[in-house]
């Protein structure tokens, strides 16, 4: 499977001449946490993250995102870098492969890379990410709940622990801004070394 998804990697970075009639596109986003898999990566501390997207007609993409962390150690910045590509066939069905680095600056040891494939249909979706030399891969599952702005996820981090979502979109904006809420419950394996976390997020983002 991981030898698979390298060549498909390759592909994707062989095809990056054709992005033609690109698109550039902004986010940044405040939160009272930064959770990643069910995980705080912020010390239950507020986060302030943004990030850059450049997007093609064809489906490819590339793009940046960063915000702040908080291990404990010399890491004071997560910074990623992806890049993809994505459609829709005429059945309906949706899909995404890339690849992306997370780097954190000033603390290297901590940084890996994963290849991932998401597949989508109507309110349906999955994604797996596949680690990278020793980093473990991922598996998860999603369903909105039609356009109501509610969705749950779970996923499986393979030797860490596993990880539900429950998330909303409210129908409001304040500011010009958008609210999100969602409730995260993670369960740790017990041989990762990580504790059980509940928590509740609320973001504003644009």
């Amino acid at each position: 499977m991981k030898n698979l998804l390298k060549i498909g990697a390759i592909t994707i970075f062989s095809s990056v001449m054709s992005l033609q009639a690109a698109e550039f596109e902004s986010n940044v986003a405040i939160a009272n946490d930064y959770i990643w898999r069910g995980m705080t990566q912020t010390a239950e501390e507020p986060a302030i993250s943004g990030g850059f997207d450049i997007a093609g007609e064809s489906g490819l993409y590339f793009g940046t995102w960063a915000s702040n962390v908080e291990f404990g150690d010399g890491a004071a910045l997560e910074l990623d870098w992806y890049a993809g590509y994505a459609n829709e066939l005429e059945n309906g069905v949706t899909y995404d492969f890339g690849y992306l680095a997370y780097t954190y600056p000033g603390e290297d040891s901590l940084d890996f890379e994963e290849i991932y494939l998401g597949l989508g249909y109507s309110y349906f979706g999955y994604t797996f990410s596949s680690g990278q030399d020793d980093a473990p891969d991922n598996s998860e599952i999603s369903v909105s709940l039609g356009d109501t702005g509610l969705s749950v996820a779970y996923g499986d981090y393979e030797d860490v622990g596993d990880y539900t979502i429950i998330g909303y979109d409210l129908p409001i904006s304040l500011a010009g801004l958008s609210v999100s809420l969602s409730w995260n419950d993670f369960s740790a394996e017990d041989a990762s070394g990580l504790m059980d976390e509940d928590t509740f997020v609320i973001t504003f983002s644009m």
